[in-house]
């Protein structure tokens, strides 16, 4: 029963009121039973839906600690050769760290003029 009346008495009016709702709101009372067995099989999932819009970039983190020291690297000069004529210079860098071997490769560059006697 609602008693929405102000006199607190089960009047007339309250009456009436309690008639309509219980009319209209049914309820039940009783023993609450055991759940049942869960569903079937879990079905196919679905298709993957959008692509979110890109968040806010985050905060900087902490530093991270230091690293430990490399080994210093030792770079010896390898093979120089001369190159053809008008062909460029190039450098190749083999062995393994910390050792490394620089070979180079520079062109011949062009004749120079014929000198003159020194002795006239």
């Amino acid at each position: 029963m609602i008693n929405n009346c102000n006199c607190r008495n089960n009047c007339a009016e309250q009456r009436a009121l309690n008639r309509i709702l219980n009319a209209r709101i049914p309820y039940f009372v009783g023993i609450v039973g055991p759940t049942g067995p869960a569903g079937g099989p879990t079905g196919p999932t679905g298709a993957t839906g959008p692509t979110g819009p890109q968040g806010e970039v985050g905060p900087t983190g902490p530093t991270g600690p230091a690293g430990a020291d490399g080994e210093t690297p030792t770079i010896t000069i390898g093979t120089v050769t001369t190159g053809a004529p008008g062909t460029e210079a190039s450098a190749t860098i083999t062995g393994t760290a910390p050792n490394f071997v620089l070979n180079l490769t520079i062109p011949q560059g062009p004749t120079g003029p014929t000198g003159g006697d020194e002795n006239a």
